[in-house]
């Protein structure tokens, strides 16, 4: 059924799991329970969640890394029954009594503009997804999946792990995050498919032999900057991006990427909302059924009916009244041939309400005021970083996502004028 790095997990590994979860005396009795798992086996993680999902039971996959006390709040705060560590554990015992009518798959959101929110969705919703999903999606049917991003995340959970077990495939699971291990592991499986982060799939795509491409890459959870996205094209022959959101699941698909703001049509499933072209984008809307989503995201949806980032409402910047959208800056900062990362963010301005701040990686030591001097040559003055930051990391979230609010409240530790 599933790879783990180098290690198979048949029907048999599968099975009888199942049949000593039935012979124990809590998840013998999961019905209506909702059930927290933080565990560094991903083969004993995902047969909970799949155990759970035919037995009526609810789940709630946590980050491996996460300390057992903070698991343990997390799981709380979630109000599941019951905390699964590893499979030789016993459970541990939360103080929670409320019964789910509907079993659900429980997730908690990235987090970037806020305090991270409990999310449920009912497995019924999910399945849903994952019918929609592999239907419009057909290109993959005879790829490998390979899977570097955490299944305690949707992407990696139902993008990459159900979604392959409905196509009828063997997915491989990697959380041996070593780029020579994976490196190894892409260059032996001949029609890979690559679920991973922005991050992680730009360094392969450094690293990897130059006389070979990429089959095929999933990129979502961010856009890539553009000098990132134009390597990928060039080392890849399918390059396939997915955009969605904790509430909703995924919401559009690229079968073919063109462009990295371009996050593709919309699943048949859903209805999808948006501005009506890149000068006047608006928030995207989901609505299912008779449920509505708000993203937070702000996009458009172009004449033939394709869905286009922008920017997420609360990171783009104000200036003086003047819409700063941050992707727009990075890919100027990347053009600068030392830099190979940078990330805009706002901080409050007494006199232009918000100000453009950056933080970037470079390999060589750059002063504030060549960066300022490439971008006052091909930006607007109002687009212009005031407070600029060489760093020699950028910190990022479990899922490789960038928490911007949270570095508008950390301190530039060089002075912004150099």
């Amino acid at each position: 059924m599933i790879f783990v790095n180098d290690e198979f997990y048949g029907h048999e590994y599968f099975h009888d799991a199942y049949e000593a979860f039935k012979a124990d005396p809590i998840l013998g009795d999961c019905a209506g329970k909702r059930f927290a798992i933080c565990s560094e086996d991903p083969a004993y993680v995902l047969s909970v969640c799949l155990y759970l999902r035919q037995h009526g039971g609810s789940f709630y996959p946590i980050f491996a890394p996460t300390p057992r006390l903070a698991a343990k709040r997390l799981a709380n705060r979630a109000a599941c029954h019951f905390l699964l560590f590893d499979k030789h554990q016993s459970a541990m015992t939360l103080q929670n009594s409320t019964v789910d009518k509907d079993a659900v798959l429980v997730q908690t959101s990235s987090g970037t503009t806020g305090e991270p929110k409990v999310i449920t969705r009912t497995w019924q919703s999910i399945a849903e997804e994952v019918e929609s999903y592999v239907s419009f999606f057909s290109t993959p049917h005879t790829m490998t999946p390979l899977i570097a991003c955490p299944i305690t995340h949707s992407y990696g959970l139902i993008a990459g792990v159900l979604v392959a077990l409905k196509r009828g495939l063997t997915p491989v699971i990697i959380n041996n995050i070593n780029p020579k291990y994976l490196l190894k592991t892409l260059l032996n499986t001949p029609n890979h498919l690559l679920y991973s982060s922005p991050a992680l799939i730009n360094s392969v795509v450094q690293l990897y032999p130059k006389d070979q491409r990429l089959h095929a890459v999933m990129t979502s959870g961010t856009v890539l900057p553009g000098a990132w996205f134009d390597a990928l094209r060039e080392k890849t022959k399918h390059v396939f991006q997915q955009y969605g959101c904790s509430e909703a699941g995924c919401i559009a698909i690229n079968t073919n990427t063109l462009s990295a703001n371009q996050i593709g049509q919309p699943l048949p499933h859903l209805q999808v909302f948006a501005g009506n072209d890149a000068s006047c984008p608006d928030e995207i809307v989901i609505t299912r059924g008779d449920v509505t989503i708000h993203t937070q995201d702000l996009g458009y949806i172009d004449d033939k009916g394709a869905l286009y980032f922008v920017s997420r409402c609360d990171d783009m910047i104000n200036v003086s009244g003047l819409n700063v959208y941050p992707q727009d800056i990075e890919n100027v900062v990347l053009e600068i041939p030392d830099v190979t990362e940078a990330i805009v963010f706002k901080r409050p301005d007494p006199f232009s309400g918000e100000r453009v701040c950056l933080q970037f990686i470079a390999t060589n030591q750059l002063e504030p005021s060549r960066i300022r001097h490439w971008c006052g040559t091909r930006l607007a003055s109002y687009q212009l970083p005031v407070d600029i930051e060489q760093c020699e990391e950028i910190e990022k979230m479990a899922n490789g996502k960038i928490n911007r609010k949270a570095l508008s409240q950390s301190t530039i530790s060089i002075p912004a004028l150099g």
